[in-house]
């Protein structure tokens, strides 16, 4: 598939109503802010009149014309504000820096609040929050060192139906560790949105028993690549995405379907450089996201995460990507002097196939348990595209095949 450049006319804002897929209908005003107008078509121009003396004109086909490919959008939608407790970066700042960066659409996920602003012309709002435990006391107990950090976003909710209107959310205190995403991912639905469990391996919070347990009570979305904090990890980014791709293969292993996310957790923006000179850690934008192939409109968005049309990117496009449980086939958008290696996984992490080079098909047997991509750069970047689970059924029922 061709990535399609799409031109957004007009600055009027909008409320648009999000379609629930995978959740409870949203009540009261609509949920999502976009700063678009939809373009209107151009009609196709009349035929001229036959004259009587002229030859009868050759019937035209009736068969409509195929449609076009869906582009990919590129999200962000894991970010912090001034409205979280460690950010000061303005909403409206921090809407603006990735517009600037070519992004359709951003969920500003602050600590305990749903933030709604208006966005700048051409970028879609997506209401969020990020629900955030943070304690030194659960069960199990954390390793000496660690301690007890459970977050888990929800994604598209309904500020409606927020009953401290945009203020600090009360989380009860949920001393085990399952309890208290339950608690979490259960909220995040009541608002009417989606939910996804953040950094699991951020001070060791979920192993892949416990987002096994939650996939099959319906979780679907797990952030795995954070690259603010996979950019702190003592061996370095690289080991930081490697350890999440073995957490993601564990769940797979388990017959659990859950589609993995990309995504800044960026708390800093003009702020960054102080940082630095002070010798402290920047979490910075643009260095996580993911693309999704949608109709730019919140509710399409929402309708093709949930089913896992979309893939991570660390600074790594895709021309091509064509998924099925009979094959996959991607194009990478070849930067100059960049080089790229494509591979295919399996089951235990198996590596299945192997390319050097901008493009990649894999015929699938049917015995390899489940199938994913990864694309690496020669400057470090990476894509990974969603799994496709093969054989019997996933337990989570979500199958997971198709792009």
């Amino acid at each position: 598939m061709r990535i399609v450049k799409r031109a957004i006319a007009g600055s009027g804002l909008l409320w648009l109503a999000v379609a629930c897929a995978g959740g409870p209908p949203p009540r009261g005003p609509a949920a999502v802010v976009s700063s678009s107008r939809a373009a209107h078509a151009a009609l196709p121009a009349e035929a001229p009149a036959a004259s009587a003396a002229s030859s009868p004109a050759p019937a035209r086909s009736t068969a409509p014309a195929p449609p076009a490919p869906l582009p990919f959008l590129k999200g962000e939608t894991h970010v912090h504000t001034a409205r979280s407790y460690n950010a000061h970066t303005p909403p409206r700042d921090v809407l603006a820096f990735y517009a600037a960066h070519g992004y359709d659409f951003v969920a500003l996920t602050d600590h305990n609040r749903i933030t709604v602003v208006d966005p700048p012309d051409g970028l879609l709002l997506i209401p969020g929050v990020e629900f955030t435990q943070n304690s030194k006391d659960c069960v199990p107990p954390p390793a000496p060192g660690y301690r007890c950090l459970f977050h888990a976003t929800g994604l598209f909710v309904d500020p409606a139906r927020d009953r401290f209107h945009g203020g600090l959310i009360s989380m009860p205190f949920q001393r085990g560790r399952m309890d208290a995403y339950r608690w979490e991912i259960r909220h995040a639905r009541a608002l009417g949105g989606v939910a996804v469990l953040d950094h699991p391996l951020f001070h060791f919070a979920a192993n892949a028993g416990m987002i096994a347990r939650l996939a099959h009570e319906g979780l679907k979305l797990v952030e795995l690549f954070n690259a603010s904090l996979d950019g702190q990890f003592p061996g370095g980014r690289r080991a930081a995405e490697d350890r999440a791709e073995r957490l993601w293969n564990d769940i797979l292993d388990r017959g659990m379907l859950v589609y993995g996310m990309a995504t800044d957790d960026a708390h800093h923006f003009a702020d960054a450089a102080n940082r630095r000179r002070h010798g402290r850690y920047a979490y910075v934008g643009d260095r996580a996201w993911i693309m999704v192939r949608a109709e730019k409109r919140p509710d399409a968005i929402r309708r093709a995460v949930l089913a896992g049309h979309f893939y991570d990117s660390t600074g790594v496009t895709l021309r091509t990507l064509d998924r099925s449980a009979r094959s996959f086939h991607l194009v990478v958008e070849a930067q100059p002097g960049e080089h790229y290696a494509i591979r295919f996984v399996g089951r235990h992490g198996k590596l299945l196939f192997h390319v050097d080079g901008p493009e990649a098909s894999y015929r699938i047997r049917g015995d390899e348990g489940w199938v994913r991509a990864v694309v690496e750069s020669s400057s470090g970047h990476r894509a990974w595209t969603q799994p496709v689970m093969l054989g019997t059924k996933d337990r989570t029922g979500q199958g997971g095949a198709g792009d």
